[in-house]
């Protein structure tokens, strides 16, 4: 893999992890992503301690699962080296709505200058959407965003960013990205119901639609669709086939994905504004699985328009946990079929995430749940 390197470390040791970046290292790579299974339990001070004794640029986070090929891995570590230094801007306190914007300012040279950006947040944030539109005031619809959300399976929000300062929580790393990425984006549900107005909410708490407690709606459409009842049911275990979404600026969905209950209210994943149109969407097993490899068509078109080759090409995914949840072992069906529809790509690797984010049609950066996001690091043509 000329200029790049991807290897999976499978033993969840602080040895193992600095022999692979050793090995990176005397390769000529000088930057590092690194994508760590929760399952490994790594100690976040010991952890915290080896990230902050390292002299190259690294930044990463801790999911439910990681993506080698067509396989769901649920252990191991996955490290890419980059050629270039990359630069890396951390961005604290993402429920601070205050707190957001005056960071970002201060990098905006190099974000507004940066062709394209990989985004890594925390998952479990409140207010992701004002870190999202700062980003967007900020760059605009010049630099393709790709990423996705780092967190723990059992939605308890904790450390899960790996940087060199450290393992963090409430918090995005950006990094500028030599280049500019190819990437398609689906998700594969389908309205069902709706639409229902959000007629209370704060940050990612939906509180009322349509003047009513949203539980309430939410559990009368569900059960009356479904035959299930959330009285006898784990809520996750109904909500995971029974998202909501509102409608981006491309008419496409944006997924929203409720992922407890709290009294009579939802708590999601990504806001749901007050005073938005929002609609019950089903999903169907076949239906995801085509609609990730239709993201993955829409990367590799990407990448001819720019003049790339597919096969000179790494993808990196972010498909949401939430989908894994869903398909259980048909997971790595939906993987084959983006392996497939990316036939000759030098290696494909990725995270199961707490949320996605990427470029639209439009060019309006958005959050998305439930979604799948395929980029394609290019390697450029030789002059």
């Amino acid at each position: 893999m000329e200029g790049r390197r991807l290897l999976r470390v499978e033993e969840a040791s602080i040895e193992a992890l600095d022999a692979a970046i050793a090995r990176l290292r005397n390769e000529g790579l000088h930057s590092f992503l690194l994508l760590a299974s929760e399952a490994d339990n790594w100690d976040p001070a010991i952890l915290s301690a080896w990230l902050q004794s390292l002299h190259v640029p690294v930044f990463g986070g801790i999911f439910p699962g990681l993506v080698r090929r067509a396989q769901s891995l649920r252990h191991g570590t996955l490290i890419m080296g980059f050629p270039q230094r990359l630069e890396i801007v951390v961005v604290r306190r993402l429920s601070d709505r205050a707190a957001v914007e005056p960071q970002l300012l201060a990098s905006a040279a190099l974000l507004e200058g940066a062709p394209s950006l990989m985004v890594l947040f925390d998952g479990l944030c409140p207010h992701l959407e004002a870190f999202v539109e700062s980003l967007y005031a900020i760059v605009g619809g010049h630099a393709v965003v790709v990423g996705g959300g780092a967190g723990h399976g059992d939605l308890v929000q904790r450390p899960c960013l790996l940087g060199n300062a450290g393992m963090l929580e409430d918090s995005a790393l950006l990094v500028a990205l030599p280049g500019v990425v190819a990437h398609g984006v689906a998700h594969g549900w389908q309205r069902l119901s709706g639409p229902f107005l959000v007629t209370r909410s704060q940050g990612n708490v939906l509180a009322e639609l349509n003047y009513q407690p949203a539980f309430e709606v939410y559990r009368r459409e569900v059960e009356k669709h479904s035959g299930e009842t959330f009285a006898d049911t784990d809520f996750f275990a109904i909500a995971k086939t029974f998202p909501l979404a509102i409608e981006g600026v491309d008419g496409d969905f944006l997924v929203r994905d409720p992922i407890k209950r709290d009294g009579t209210a939802l708590i999601c994943v990504g806001e749901l504004p007050q005073n938005a149109t929002v609609f019950l969407l089903k999903g169907e097993a076949s239906t995801l699985i085509a609609s990730a490899g239709e993201a993955a068509l829409a990367a590799c078109r990407e990448s001819r328009q720019h003049g790339h080759a597919v096969d000179a090409s790494v993808a990196v995914v972010f498909d949401c946990i939430s989908r894994a949840l869903f398909l259980g072992a048909a997971i790595n069906d939906e993987l084959a079929v983006i392996e497939s529809a990316l036939a000759g790509c030098e290696d494909i690797f990725g995270a199961l995430s707490l949320g996605e984010i990427a470029s639209s049609r439009a060019g309006v950066i958005e959050l998305m749940n439930k979604s799948t996001v395929v980029a394609l690091l290019d390697r450029p043509p030789p002059p």
